[in-house]
C-alpha cells in the first residue's frame, strides 16, 4: 500500500484484510472495529470518536517495514494515525495514536 490513504483505499484494505485475526483474538480486526465503533456510538460518543474507534487498529493491516522510519512510526496506533492524518484531524487521529498506551 502506498503512503497516501483515501477513503476508497481504507475500504479496500478492510475488505481485503479485515478478516485477519490477531494472535489470541476471538474476533477479526473488522469485527473488533465494528464492535468498538458501535459501542462508542451507543454510548453517545462524538462522531470523531466513533470514527477513531472504527479505524483504531487499521495499523495492523497496513503493509509496513519491521523497523520504524520517519513516515512509518513503530506501533500500529502511531502508524495508522500518521497515515490517516491527511484525511482526519487530531480528534480522530489522536485517540488512534494513543489507544495502546491508554490500555496500559
Amino acid at each position: 500500500m502506498t503512503d497516501e490513504l483515501s477513503l476508497a483505499s481504507i475500504c479496500r484494505l478492510l475488505e481485503s484484510k479485515g478478516a485477519y485475526k490477531l494472535p489470541l483474538a476471538p474476533v477479526s480486526v473488522m469485527e473488533h472495529a465494528l464492535q468498538t465503533a458501535w459501542l462508542a456510538e451507543k454510548s453517545g460518543a462524538s462522531p470523531h470518536l466513533v470514527s477513531a474507534c472504527l479505524l483504531h487498529d487499521l495499523g495492523h493491516l497496513i503493509d509496513h517495514e519491521p523497523a520504524a522510519t520517519a513516515n512509518e512510526p513503530r506501533g500500529h496506533g502511531p502508524r495508522a494515525a500518521a497515515r490517516l492524518a491527511r484525511l482526519f484531524g487530531p480528534a480522530v487521529t489522536g485517540p488512534i495514536r494513543l489507544h495502546v498506551a491508554a490500555k496500559r
